[in-house]
């Protein structure tokens, strides 16, 4: 019991780094230095992907450390972006700006509370409802970096449409597990970061290609490895 207490240790300090990212992100916001805030939401994202798979190598799974990486995606991925682009896009709009911001930060709690009460960190779905709020933080992202190539009006847009799909009842392909989507998802967090280095309209088509080719991958092995309904 002691060892595996000491072996908790690591994958929760991932995650507490993941929250202090989250954190400085919206200090460098608060600052004005909005890329230095999306540079600070891709080391969370990154501590997001390794916390999980560390806790997974050592069989160091638990509902503490479940219920820890809820938080910390709630701060990195939920308030620290809606502050971000707030802040970058959309304050000119005002009240209306923040309402926005502020629909996304509910919607992400939402969607978060939701897959708490309805997931087992130690059973694999082979779907999961509505988009993941990773995914929906990192469009945010995208949105400031190519702030001045869109209008004010078309972030917020994209801000909504992200809120629409982490609540929504769309059930999506299991991103998790050792298999081609594994490799794939690999190269996707290559491309993103390929785009937060030169962020362009091509290098986030390509990101936007390579992801849909994902879920669509993703898909036609969920239906294979899916327990039938049929008796």
């Amino acid at each position: 019991m002691a060892k595996k207490r000491y072996r908790v240790l690591a994958p929760s300090a991932v995650t507490s780094a993941n929250i202090a990212a989250g954190f400085m992100a919206m200090v460098a916001a608060a600052d004005g230095r909005f890329e230095l805030g999306v540079y600070l939401l891709v080391v969370a994202i990154l501590c997001d992907v390794l916390d999980g798979t560390i806790a997974r190598l050592l069989g160091a799974t638990s509902d503490f450390g479940q219920e820890m990486d809820s938080f910390s995606d709630a701060i990195s991925f939920g308030v620290a972006p809606a502050f971000l682009v707030y802040l970058a896009v959309l304050r000119p709009l005002g009240f209306w700006g923040l309402i926005v911001s502020l629909v996304y930060v509910l919607a992400g709690v939402t969607r978060l509370t939701r897959f708490v009460l309805t997931s087992d960190a130690h059973d694999k779905e082979f779907r999961t409802t509505g988009a993941p709020i990773p995914a929906a933080a990192s469009y945010l992202m995208a949105a400031v970096l190519m702030r001045d190539s869109m209008s004010v009006q078309a972030v917020a847009l994209v801000v909504l449409v992200m809120s629409v799909l982490m609540v929504s009842k769309v059930r999506l392909p299991n991103l998790k597990g050792r298999n081609i989507v594994t490799a794939m998802m690999l190269v996707g967090i290559v491309n993103y970061l390929l785009f937060i280095s030169h962020p362009s309209w091509l290098t986030a088509g390509w990101w936007n290609v390579w992801n849909i080719g994902i879920l669509l991958v993703a898909k036609v092995q969920s239906d294979r490895l899916a327990p039938s309904s049929s008796p």
